[in-house]
């Protein structure tokens, strides 16, 4: 096809290659079924959905439990969609890298718990990384934390893309996977979750399911104009991707001293000589600057007043050509401790450009762009494909070059709006909740989502919400033309009673490992809240196609 005649997609319909890949995944469910005792015909077959919530290292490693005991209790074969936020769409992303893998779950649930624990980052190809990307315009925080943090996590970056995952998607052999995320700049504007917030990626296409546009996902990136592909870029690999969708886990001061501890750091003697190599001096004015900026962010965080920081930055200062930018750091010292977050980060961004702003090396160019991402906040950057659309209902978007796409926890914890989509006709969604200290505020965010943006969701009961501190295990919710929810906290009074304090100040969120004995519980928990409500979940998907078989 031709660079002209590649254009968005502007309707709600589901894309080709969903429609393809479900219809043929309906054969795989209707076959399941019927080996699980459940009478159905093709033309009842049940929509099911998984939903997988963030919850970093912790959610990757649960939902990976979690399908394989779904494969072990024979109900895996029964699922038609697979969703995650953050640390679930981890797991997900490796899973489809096997265009069999619901067959070979185990041996991969296997092989990805040794990588884990064996480990292979390296700081030196992080660096690197990062540093590729640094030559990108739309560089942004994401490109570091995808390399410095999920990397580190995940103990492999993955170059693969997105859509090449349509063989593993397309034959019906696997549940059909949707990952999410949210546009920031949307979020933020409209202080709730409207569906044009969320946005979607598949194998196939990705986009605003909430304003019914999309572009194929080996074109998401490149640029367009009134729907039309003006320049051709090259696809974001799935190591960018985990980054950009599980970029909410930790605190604005912890993301802000991981960086300075691990990418503005001084390397250890033995990473220093690859560094060197690459034509970096981590001791460069330019570097040390940055550092103590950093630094100043942190002590801040933590109620001290940097004295001692800007001490060490006037003494770099202190030479003739600098007399500007040595004005500058005394008067910000003298008002550091009554200014805001965003009025310090300015300021540190006004005086890196008075020092340095004509003479920045291409040496400190990931440095120097790392720390205007910083001041900027910015993550996610990526071309808007709906730039110069003329469609007013795209009038809040339509005008920016560039869009943000960041972490769908940031709005709720668990991707209900994408699977809610009534082109998807989910009629079972198994919510498995993998947040750690509120198990319910992803089901109570959602029901308020859909009440407001008049979404059928089944009335939610908070009376059977309030003890948050000792949840039960699973939770049934549903009404009439609208989905039945099942919703699992991952921990609670069935699968670790007495314990469950203890086991979620075990497996914290912010945290790039666990040991090996922890992994082996984290499963087993929960694999313990399928295989204890196996009959409830089979008891649910019978009267949802006996209620479909009686209205046909």
């Amino acid at each position: 096809m031709s660079q002209e005649a590649i254009k968005i997609r502007l309707n709600y319909e589901l894309s080709e290659g969903e429609k393809q890949a479900t219809e043929k995944r309906k054969v795989k469910v209707l076959q399941c079924l019927k080996s699980l005792g459940i009478a159905c015909d093709e033309h009842n077959v049940p929509n099911i959905a998984v939903l997988g919530s963030g919850g970093g290292l912790r959610a990757m490693i649960a939902l990976l439990g979690t399908l394989v005991e779904m494969k072990n209790q024979g109900l895996l074969n029964a699922v038609m969609y697979l969703c995650g936020v953050s640390g679930s769409t981890w797991s997900m992303s490796l899973l489809y890298h096997d265009k069999d893998w619901t067959e070979n779950v185990q041996d991969l649930e296997e092989r990805l718990c040794d990588a884990l624990v064996k480990g292979s980052w390296s700081w030196q190809k992080a660096y690197h990384y990062t540093s590729q990307a640094a030559d990108d315009d739309l560089f942004s925080l994401t490109d570091a934390w995808a390399a410095f943090w999920v990397y580190r996590t995940l103990e492999q970056y993955d170059e693969t893309m997105l859509s090449q995952h349509q063989e593993a998607s397309a034959t019906g052999t696997n549940p059909y996977p949707i990952y999410a995320a949210v546009e920031a700049k949307t979020l933020d504007k409209s202080n709730v979750n409207n569906p044009g917030t969320w946005f979607e990626f598949t194998p196939h296409e990705s986009g605003f399911p909430g304003l019914g546009a999309f572009v194929c996902t080996k074109d998401l990136g490149s640029k367009f104009d009134n729907g039309k592909l003006k320049e051709k870029k090259e696809e974001k690999n799935i190591g960018y991707l985990q980054g950009l969708w599980g970029s909410a886990l930790g605190s604005m001061k912890e993301i802000i001293k991981y960086l300075k501890d691990h990418v503005f750091g001084r390397p250890r003697e033995h990473e220093k000589n690859a560094v060197l190599k690459s034509g970096t001096d981590c001791t460069c004015a330019l570097c040390r600057c940055i550092l103590l900026l950093l630094e100043l962010q942190v002590q801040a965080s933590a109620g001290k007043d940097g004295e001692g920081v800007f001490r060490e930055l006037k003494e770099i200062l202190k030479g003739e050509s600098s007399k500007k930018a040595y004005r500058k750091c005394c008067e910000m010292s003298e008002t550091w401790g009554s200014k805001t977050w965003e009025e310090r980060m300015r300021a540190c961004a006004e005086f890196l450009e008075m020092e340095f702003g004509e003479i920045v090396s291409s040496a400190c160019t990931m440095w120097w762009k790392i720390f205007t991402c910083i001041c900027h906040w910015r993550w996610g950057s990526t071309n808007n494909f709906l730039f110069q659309c003329c469609d007013p209902k795209f009038s809040g978007l339509a005008k920016d070059k560039v869009i943000h796409l960041i972490d769908a926890g940031l709005a709720i914890n668990s991707a209900y709006p994408l699977v809610l989509r009534p082109e998807r006709k989910v009629k079972l969604i198994l919510s498995f909740d993998f947040s750690n200290e509120h198990p319910f505020e992803t089901i109570k965010k959602t029901a308020k989502y859909c009440e407001e943006n008049q979404i059928p969701f089944p009335k939610i009961d908070v009376e059977k919400l309030k003890d948050t501190d000792n949840p039960s295990d699973c939770y049934i919710f549903k009404g009439k033309d609208m989905p039945t929810v099942m919703h699992f906290p991952l921990f609670n009074n069935k699968n670790c009673p007495g314990e469950i304090e203890d086991f979620r100040n075990r497996f914290s969120t912010f945290s790039w490992s666990y040991p090996d004995d922890d992994v082996e519980q984290l499963l087993m928990r929960s694999k313990m809240n399928v295989s204890n409500n196996r009959e409830v979940i089979l008891k649910e998907i019978q009267q949802i196609v006996s209620s479909s078989t009686k209205e046909f």
